[in-house]
């Protein structure tokens, strides 16, 4: 799987934490885990006050805040998740509470192995609270934020306190049951791991007005105006079928966007739509790039999307 921004920027700021010194006092250290205070409801910001972090050990720890009643997390787990990151010396954010805006397995081998411990043994709906050594994390990461290597003899005891929402998705791909065409103006075959391609109908008239075919019913979360939602996409020129953007031809990837921060006929497609289906949307230019070059679209061009809707984020 390829590696995300969102990924990254994460990892960055773990190692960036791992990097700065510390020292722990003489006195009986207690329990890291009973020294962060959290408060605040699964998919919202938490307030966190964080005390005497010095009796971690070498490996992370961890405790379930909120249990959810989903499956449970493996390596493989398409996770779906919004976290804070604090310094655990400072107590102070280092990443603020977001979703990380892209699917991820915990397992893949370009991540750390420490994400393991946040993200795998723990129903999906959770949200945890993990506390990670800075050895731990510059062992396994072995890099600055700047992406250069850990210098020599670089002390490494600031650990993160992590704080997680764990969602699952299916897959990478909508899931939802399939549906009775509802055009006959484009048609959509499923690739493999789902990939979508479409084919329009010879000698078609493009319509005049939006048209929107459910493929796939999915009955997960109603997207609202304004959500920002995971999908996966394929956009074509209903002229000539040439492809000028998807999802799926920059390495599968999943991709988070606004329902308001698109053309308005790909708002319209996804809004009151549930998670987990697959819309085909044939958009008028009135609804898309209206009269004037946009890129590799031309001008009045109709324009066709299948978008598969994942999650609500």
């Amino acid at each position: 799987m390829r590696r995300n921004a969102g990924i990254a920027t994460v990892t960055a700021a773990l190692t960036a934490l791992a990097l700065l010194a510390g020292c722990a006092g003489e006195s009986p250290a207690p329990d890291p885990l009973t020294q962060v205070q959290v408060s605040g409801e699964y998919g919202a910001e938490p307030l966190v006050t964080i005390g005497d972090l010095s009796g971690l050990g070498a490996e992370s720890a961890r405790t379930v805040l909120l249990e959810g009643d989903g499956p449970e997390t493996t390596t493989d787990s398409h996770i779906n998740a919004s976290m804070v990151v604090y310094d655990g010396a400072t107590k102070q954010p280092q990443v603020p509470y977001q979703p990380v805006g892209q699917i991820f397995e915990p397992g893949d081998e370009e991540l750390p192995a420490y994400f393991s411990d946040i993200f795998v043994g723990v129903p999906a709906g959770s949200r945890v609270l993990v506390i990670v050594p800075g050895d731990l994390m510059v062992e396994q990461s072995g890099q600055t934020v700047s992406g250069q290597e850990l210098p020599e003899n670089t002390e490494a005891s600031s650990p993160a306190v992590i704080i997680a929402d764990i969602g699952v998705v299916p897959g990478l791909a909508a899931w939802g049951e399939e549906q009775a065409p509802a055009q006959e103006l484009v048609t959509v075959t499923d690739g493999d791991d789902g990939e979508p391609h479409l084919e329009i109908a010879a000698d078609a008239e493009p319509p005049s007005e939006l048209v929107l075919d459910v493929r796939k019913l999915g009955d997960g979360d109603v997207v609202a105006e304004g959500d920002s939602v995971l999908v996966q996409y394929r956009g074509v020129l209903f002229a000539t079928g040439e492809e000028f953007d998807s999802t799926w031809s920059k390495g599968g990837q999943p991709t988070t966007l606004t329902t308001s921060g698109v053309i308005p006929g790909f708002g319209q497609a996804i809004v009151g739509q549930t998670v987990g289906s697959q819309v085909v949307a044939i958009i008028p230019p009135d609804q898309a790039y209206g009269e004037s070059d946009s890129g590799p679209i031309p001008g009045g061009s109709t324009l066709v999307f299948v978008i598969d809707i994942l999650a609500v984020v």
